[in-house]
């Protein structure tokens, strides 16, 4: 999702803007800083996560076809990126997910070194 500054017109990814903190005790809003000019930006922190879940969907689907065509280096890469994705979301199911990715990228690589 881009942010745009409101004061200095600034526009760029939500991860440039540093969070703030909420703008009510509950709810979706969250202030971030704009890295420009460090005014105070209004967020919704609901329309952050689901571009979030989002790349987290596309990542998956590019694990995939690492592991079908047998490039470990590329999963692994992938598993990391993703890894770091779900320190925002917080899911199981990711993390899940990964663990049984890292297993079977394991024995590819296990079954690649061994000889035949």
């Amino acid at each position: 999702m881009n942010v745009t500054c409101d004061r200095c017109g600034y526009e760029g990814s939500g991860e440039e803007f540093r969070h703030i903190g909420n703008a009510m005790c509950c709810g979706p809003l969250t202030f971030r800083e704009c890295p420009s000019c460090k005014n105070p930006v209004i967020c919704d922190r609901q329309e952050m996560r689901e571009e979030i879940e989002n790349t987290a969907r596309e990542i998956s689907l590019r694990i995939e076809a690492a592991v079908t065509c047998k490039d470990t280096t590329q999963a692994k890469d992938l598993l990391k990126e993703l890894c770091f994705l779900n320190q925002c979301l917080n899911l199981d199911a990711i993390n899940d997910y990964v663990r049984l990715k890292k297993r079977e990228v394991n024995r590819i690589d296990r079954a690649a070194a061994s000889p035949s």
